[in-house]
């Protein structure tokens, strides 16, 4: 069973006997593209201690219109247009919009507490683009790809992903509009589908697995989960984000299989394994390493709010501290790593 969802009108269908190359991709080009993390911070003298940095590239011969959405968890948003030339490769900071110069994230809000407690000013989101015509219709341009680095100046540490990528099919010409202007519909006939269920492989939080085994560095981890729900409504008098229940089926290294990990969020979500918690620690989950399979229902426990079943994106990004043997994790170097979700 795969998915797809209707971007900007916020519907989502199951759909039956979808072939594996008209899903979504990480590592294809296409003609709308999802960078699912986008996360700013700032200490508490106001100093920038971390950026994103997106990329965009057009590898067509040609010259391209692209719509933007900068959108953040605090269901704020913004759109910007820009142009692609013929073969451009084009990066930006999330934090000022330079050098390609669009909107910076700020235009989006103030920066708030980090909901974790870390202390930290935050700012955060995600962006989605498409390839546009004169009067602002989607269309096939199937040659669009990117990603992103998260630096973090503090910690001296950075990780990326690539962008998630939906090809518009292949019943439209290069150049010519994808289905009705304004609904851009993942359904596998307009553009490729979303996926049914997200793949999450894990290092239990508590578990010392990347410790040196005879006496050397102590290394402490966490793994930063992020979700995406992919239906999206940016009209002026839309229907609103999407709620959803992300539900977990979790596996250890002995074939144990566990249930009833569970939560409702709406639009967009960022924790931690350790936050989260239940399977996602060392002495519940019984092993060092674990797998997951996420997917986004509908359940009456996010009442009052109306859960749906809908299409999931999202990174998962592993932090390692590396300390002095029989210290603790705050005297170590941090160290960065991550993806996007399968």
């Amino acid at each position: 069973m795969f998915r797809f969802a209707v971007l900007l009108v916020c519907v989502a269908v199951m759909v039956p006997g979808a072939l594996a190359l008209d899903r979504v991709s990480a590592t294809e080009k296409g003609s709308l593209l999802v960078y699912p993390k986008v996360e700013i911070r700032w200490n508490s003298d106001g100093y920038l201690i971390q950026d994103t940095f997106l990329t965009l590239n057009n590898d067509y011969n040609d010259a391209v219109d692209i719509q933007i959405y900068f959108v953040s968890e605090t269901c704020t948003y913004v759109d910007n247009v820009i142009e692609l030339t013929k073969n451009e490769p084009a990066y930006w900071s999330a934090a000022t919009g330079w050098p390609k110069g669009v909107s910076p994230w700020t235009v989006l809000g103030d920066p708030y507490p980090d909901p974790s407690g870390s202390g930290d000013m935050v700012m955060r989101g995600f962006v989605v683009l498409w390839a546009i015509n004169s009067d602002y219709v989607q269309i096939r341009w199937n040659h669009l790809y990117g990603g992103a680095t998260l630096v973090n100046y503090c910690h001296g540490c950075a990780w990326e992903y690539n962008t998630y990528a939906f090809q518009a099919t292949d019943s439209v010409p290069h150049g010519q509009p994808v289905g009705t202007g304004g609904i851009i519909n993942l359904d596998g006939t307009d553009y490729d589908y979303g996926f049914d269920i997200l793949l999450l492989d894990f290092f239990a939080t508590g578990s010392m697995a990347f410790s040196h085994p005879f006496g050397g560095p102590a290394i402490w981890h966490d793994t930063d989960l992020t979700l995406l729900i992919a239906d999206m409504d940016f009209r002026q008098d839309g229907d609103g984000p999407k709620t959803t229940k992300a539900e977990f089926w979790v596996w250890n290294e002995n074939e144990v299989g566990f249930s009833q990990l569970r939560f409702c969020f709406t639009k967009w979500i960022q924790e931690t394994l350790g936050n989260i918690g239940g399977h996602f620690l060392v002495e519940n989950l019984g092993t060092d390493h674990g797998r997951a399979q996420i997917d986004g229902v509908a359940s009456s426990e996010c009442l009052p709010l109306q859960s749906e079943d809908v299409v999931l994106l999202g990174t998962a990004a592993k932090q390692l501290w590396f300390g002095i043997y029989g210290g603790d994790s705050e005297d170590g170097e941090l160290a960065c790593s991550g993806t996007t979700l399968a």
